[in-house]
């Protein structure tokens, strides 16, 4: 049996029915279905701004790169045996050397080139106790190169080049450096070891007692001497152990014990300034004062006198530990092992100027040259010609880029004096460790990938209760909305009828029985608070495309198309 058919001329008026969405009291105006979705929607879109807002705050925050203190208090059993120096005036070193004020010239030369003479190898050089006059003036000549090399500003050092070079008053001093210089080239010595000869030679003469000091007398640490620094300020010294001769300080009290003397005669009526001790180790006076400003004078103490029994007593007050960083007043590298600290950093933006300025490699540096000593040998300052009045000499620009150690121990030193020796050309000094205890604080980065990653989904999950798979699943959920639902139904659009979609954008699915349903990262994560089967899902209204859709399949299909005129044709196949 055919199925009648309306006419286009047969128009059945069909109004929207919208009576449902109305609310029918105040109750459901406030708690109905309306009301609640609006409510919804209000919360998790300000719980989304606050969520937001700490995102933004955190990836601010990680990008500073934040660092957090560990701080302790450490407890320990033994120290550590800092690193010492002692510093001496000239003045004492040399109270040794009686000179004959009236002697002739020619007398001295004679001697010392009778002296040099008699040690013709490098063992000769090196083993062979020197007489006074060769000991003065090898002094003298490593302690010129200091004061024109090191112990002046740039400018400065280009000056003491240039009056070393011309100033007739100093012709005799070249002419006996000149001599040296070719002794040491004849004997294969280089200038660390004859720097180390001379220290020697001088402290030989007035070092009584140089030693650790231990509890155990079974116990004997073999204590050998560096020389650090030779100037015509001062002379400074450090005790050197080997790996089998530095055990640790096991006991508060004396741990090392130093005795000189000085020939008290030739120094009557003169002013001595005392000698100084230094537990962080730095060579000379000069590395405090080449230091940035600002920095920390712990640790150091100049008022060890002569003639007088000293006890200073020392222990470490804090250790700081540091990250590496460019901040200003924290900025700090790690020294490892064959890196240059400070100090020694500094000391070579200054060789690296004196090489642009000469083409050689100051003599008092010479230690810091690696393997280029054939290109820039050691330098001869009357073959240097330095343009005083025009030229402009700084190693500023290279020193800024000389960081402090990031690894800093802090000491507190307390000195006192327990009287005068009775030997009057005697001074002692007796070092005592305190406390053991020291308050520990280590730099560490707040943040690792681990922990921001962890940090990130508390942000997201604060507000939201989301996680990181659930930001995941989001991502893709909008990537694929905005590729397949606005971009591809587009271009569909205009290239033809879209095709039947399929299954394939599924990850995997999962069959319980009854039916099986399609699991994808691609799902709105917010889609369970919109069930599209629940009850409370919003009913097809009355005349809808959707609601022929919901009928029986027996009963005829009805469809409708619109009128310009306001109206609905129904056709009823």
């Amino acid at each position: 049996m055919g199925g009648a058919k309306v006419g286009d001329a047969t128009a059945v008026e069909m109004p929207e029915n919208r009576d449902e969405d109305k609310p029918k009291s105040c109750s459901d105006a406030v708690f109905g279905r309306r009301a609640r979705k609006y409510a919804f929607i209000f919360i998790v879109s300000f719980l989304a701004i606050l969520t937001i807002k700490d995102v933004i705050d955190l990836f601010k925050e990680y990008f500073e790169y934040p660092k957090e203190s560990d701080i302790n208090i450490v407890f320990n059993e033994t120290m550590t045996m800092p690193n010492i120096t002692f510093c001496m005036s000239r003045q004492q070193a040399w109270s040794h050397f009686k000179l004959n004020l009236s002697a002739p010239v020619d007398e001295w030369d004679m001697i010392v080139d009778e002296s040099l003479a008699n040690m013709t190898d490098h063992d000769g050089f090196m083993g062979t106790p020197w007489d006074y006059r060769l000991v003065m003036e090898a002094y003298d000549m490593i302690a010129t190169h200091s004061s024109i090399e090191r112990e002046t500003t740039a400018h400065g050092s280009a000056r003491s080049m240039f009056g070393f070079k011309n100033a007739p008053r100093l012709a005799g001093k070249r002419k006996t450096f000149k001599k040296w210089r070719d002794i040491l080239d004849t004997r294969g010595i280089t200038m660390d070891e004859f720097t180390q000869k001379t220290g020697m030679e001088v402290l030989r003469r007035s070092l009584q007692v140089f030693k650790r000091f231990t509890f155990d007398e079974d116990v004997i640490i073999k204590t050998k001497i560096h020389i650090s620094w030779i100037s015509q300020m001062e002379m400074c010294f450090q005790p050197m152990f080997d790996t089998d001769n530095f055990p640790p300080i096991n006991d508060q009290g004396r741990f090392f014990d130093m005795l000189l003397s000085h020939n008290a005669e030739n120094l009557d009526g003169q002013s001595v300034s005392c000698m100084s001790v230094d537990f962080h180790g730095r060579p000379s006076s000069l590395n405090r004062f080449m230091e940035g400003k600002g920095r920390s004078r712990d640790g150091f103490i100049d008022e060890l006198c002569l003639g007088q029994r000293h006890e200073v007593t020392v222990h470490v007050t804090a250790h700081y530990q540091m990250l590496e960083n460019d901040d200003d007043g924290t900025a700090c590298r790690d020294v490892e092992e064959g890196e240059d600290n400070e100090f020694d950093c500094r000391s070579r933006c200054r060789m690296e100027m004196i090489r642009g300025m000469c083409k050689c490699t100051p003599l008092t540096l010479s230690y810091l040259a690696k393997d280029d000593l054939d290109l820039f040998p050691l330098c001869d300052y009357t073959k240097c010609d330095v343009d005083v009045q025009n030229g402009t000499f700084s190693d500023s620009e290279c020193s800024a880029k000389c960081y402090h150690d990031c690894n800093q121990m802090r000491y507190e030193v307390d000195h006192a004096v327990k009287g005068r020796m009775v030997r009057p050309d005697l001074t002692l000094v007796n070092l005592h460790w305190g406390s053991f205890e020291y308050l520990s604080m280590e730099q560490q980065w707040k943040y690792t990938t681990t922990t921001f990653i962890a940090a990130l989904g508390g942000s997201i999950g604060m507000w939201l209760g989301l996680s990181i798979l659930s930001l995941i699943q989001l991502v893709t959920y909008s990537y694929t909305y905005f590729t397949k639902k606005i971009v591809n139904e587009k271009i569909l659009k205009k290239s033809g009828p879209p095709e039947k979609e399929t299954d394939g954008d599924a990850d995997f699915q999962i069959d319980n029985g009854t039916e099986k349903k399609k699991m994808s990262l691609a799902e709105n994560p917010f889609a369970e608070f919109f069930p599209s089967g629940s009850d409370g899902a919003k009913k097809p209204k009355m005349g809808s495309r959707q609601s022929s859709l919901d009928k029986d399949s027996n009963v005829p299909a009805v469809s409708y198309t619109s009128n310009p005129g306001g109206t609905s044709k129904v056709r009823i196949n």
